[in-house]
């Protein structure tokens, strides 16, 4: 049996690892909004003259703490000192939760927007029960598979299969009509390496602040 070791690290330098700079990070959000509509089916409508209301739009799809931040620091301007002050939490612990939302805000920005009444409509004309309905519209509210069968009264394991499969039925669907395109994308982008990115984080630096109420 291997004997495990504690490395001492000093509080300062772990902080340093979840700072970011704000010019960096100004920086990262316009390149990533501008990459993410190039590559959208608006692409040639033109490029919107600011990132800021489309940001502003998906706030409500991210965790509140997270919208909270991004909209102080990218639509107020607000630095993130101040916002520090403000919540009274490090400046690290804002960094790491712009980071975090930056990336949340980057796969939506990436796939097709759409309504849950659109999924519910058009869903059930390609899947085989409600349940799966149910399940694909929760993934796209969440893409966590933990949330969904918590919500569902499922096992994980279910609404993982469940899902994939779905997944493999909307793509053959695409396939044969453009319809069902745009939830193609939303799903297989999910499944391809972006589960949980819409799920909340706790950090106990948020404890007793109007933290984040997640799992």
């Amino acid at each position: 049996m291997s004997v495990g070791y504690v490395i001492p690290v000093d509080p300062s330098e772990l902080a340093n690892r979840f700072s970011y700079d704000e010019s960096d990070l100004e920086f990262r959000l316009d390149e990533l909004a501008v990459d993410a509509y190039e590559e959208s089916e608006a692409e040639s409508k033109g490029l919107p003259e600011g990132y800021e209301a489309r940001v502003e739009a998906l706030l409500d799809r991210i965790p509140e703490r997270e919208a909270d931040l991004i909209y102080l620091y990218y639509i107020l301007k607000k630095r993130q000192a101040d916002i520090a002050a403000i919540f009274e939490v490090t400046q690290a612990a804002i960094s790491y939760r712009l980071d975090r939302g930056l990336q949340r805000i980057k796969f939506l920005l990436s796939i097709p927007e759409v309504t849950e009444e659109e999924l519910r409509r058009d869903l059930p004309e390609v899947l085989p029960q409600q349940i799966d309905v149910d399940i694909m519209v929760g993934m796209w509210q969440t893409t966590c598979q933990s949330e969904v069968a918590a919500k569902l009264k499922l096992t994980q394991g279910r609404v993982r299969h469940r899902f994939f499969k779905a997944v493999k039925l909307t793509e053959d669907a695409a396939e044969k009509d453009e319809k069902y395109r745009p939830y193609q994308r939303i799903f297989s982008s999910i499944a391809n390496k972006n589960f949980n990115v819409l799920r909340a984080v706790i950090l106990p630096q948020w404890s007793n602040r109007g933290g984040d109420a997640c799992t």
